[in-house]
């Protein structure tokens, strides 16, 4: 006969179990978000294995906000849908970086001139 394991388990959206209802290494899960998790020898709990679930969508939806950086791997894109839903967006890319590069925007409103647009290139950088 097969045994069936269960963890201990949620189905309440956004849900994470607390540090007194877990064992050391104990496993509990979010069945609704897809998430498991785990309690460490010092007392915290730590979301494992659930980056998968975890979307850029998932962590601005709803005007919510993050402090630390996000990483866009593998060439990984930024596209911007106008208010229209339609064929044409705008994508932010990088090209393949051969050295830790920042970019700043300023301080100030505007339109960011491109080497495209021949008159606002040649405005900004003299060229």
């Amino acid at each position: 006969m097969t045994t069936v394991i269960k963890p201990k388990r949620s189905e309440t959206a956004l849900q994470v179990p607390s540090s007194g209802s877990l064992a050391v290494g104990e496993l509990a899960m979010n069945v609704t978000d897809g998430k498991f998790y785990t309690k460490t020898s010092g007392g915290t709990v730590k979301e494992i294995g659930g980056a998968g679930a975890v979307t850029l969508n998932s962590v601005t939806t709803a005007g919510a906000s993050t402090t630390t950086s996000i990483l866009l791997d593998q060439g990984a894109n930024l596209i911007f849908e106008g208010n229209l839903a339609n064929a044409y967006e705008t994508t932010l890319t990088a090209v393949e970086p051969t050295s830790d590069n920042t970019l700043s925007l300023p301080n100030s409103s505007g339109v960011i001139a491109t080497e495209g647009n021949a008159l606002a290139f040649s405005i900004v950088f003299g060229g």
